[in-house]
């Protein structure tokens, strides 16, 4: 599981507890029912509005799976891949997309049997490719639209059930006993901006800011198998080929970085 991710579930949730503890001789008036209802019931039916079911449910499915994946952008182990690749395909294409492993990126053995099977060319190899990146960078920004989009009602329907909340409280003024009743009222109606903002800045910002940070990790690494797929087309040497798509990693994984110089692939293009 993502150790960040599952850090900030439990401090949120710890943070949210003490809050609440802490600042009200009587927690119960958070668990008031008026202003969750406002708020979510109000921000799923903006975002019915704003897209299809399909599309939200695809969306969710799609964040449980990236916010709990474990992190691990895997440019090391890909470069490596690529290299120990690229070394034999200078001396027998054919057997070099049999040795991919199973577990490697779909991008790169789809470039690769585009490659040694179907015997594309470089320019269509190098569009075909570009139009997937392309594609996923497109898709993966429609991802972050949505729950960038959701994020931003639950403040507004919290303000609406607070101005609701006050709406009833002014209503009861002329009565007797009105003025004992004003503090816990307006307390009452204060709920739902409560749950306005936790929701958009404990929930829904986060996941959309996580998606767009899952998505980048993504076109950088689609792109590093990109050049990687070109340069074994053009039957670069291994250890150039290395040393190339390095400079697509941070500093410190580019000296001594786990696979690096240890592979039989670079031993024999030495």
């Amino acid at each position: 599981m993502n150790l960040a991710g599952f850090l900030g579930i439990i401090s949120g949730l710890s943070v949210m507890t003490y809050v609440i503890s802490s600042s009200t001789k009587d927690y119960k008036l958070f668990l008031d029912p008026h202003g969750v209802v406002i708020v979510l019931g109000g921000t799923l039916t903006v975002a019915l509005l704003c897209f299809p079911f399909s599309r939200l449910l695809v969306a969710l499915k799609i964040v449980l799976g990236k916010l709990l994946k474990k992190e691990d952008h895997g440019y090391v182990d890909m470069i490596d891949s690529i290299v120990a690749t690229a070394q034999i395909y200078r001396t027998n294409p054919k057997a070099s997309l049999a040795q991919i492993p199973e577990s490697a990126h779909p991008f790169f053995k789809e470039g690769m049997q585009m490659l040694v099977e179907f015997g594309f060319n470089a320019e269509d190899l190098e569009r075909i490719l570009q139009n997937n990146i392309d594609g996923k960078k497109k898709r993966d920004h429609d991802e972050v639209k949505v729950w960038h989009t959701i994020s931003r009602f639950p403040p507004a329907f919290g303000l609406l059930g607070a101005t609701v909340g006050m709406i009833s409280l002014l209503q009861t003024l002329g009565e007797p006993g009105a003025q004992d009743r004003i503090g816990p009222a307006m307390a009452t109606a204060l709920v739902a901006t409560f749950y306005g903002l936790v929701f958009a800045n404990l929930l829904f910002i986060p996941i959309s800011e996580k998606i767009q940070e899952v998505a980048n990790e993504d076109a950088v690494m689609r792109q590093l198998i990109k050049e990687g797929v070109m340069m074994i087309q053009e039957k670069r040497h291994p250890l150039m080929i290395s040393e190339y798509l390095k400079s697509f990693l941070d500093q410190k994984d580019r000296i001594g970085g786990p696979g690096f110089g240890s592979g039989s692939a670079y031993k024999d293009a030495a």
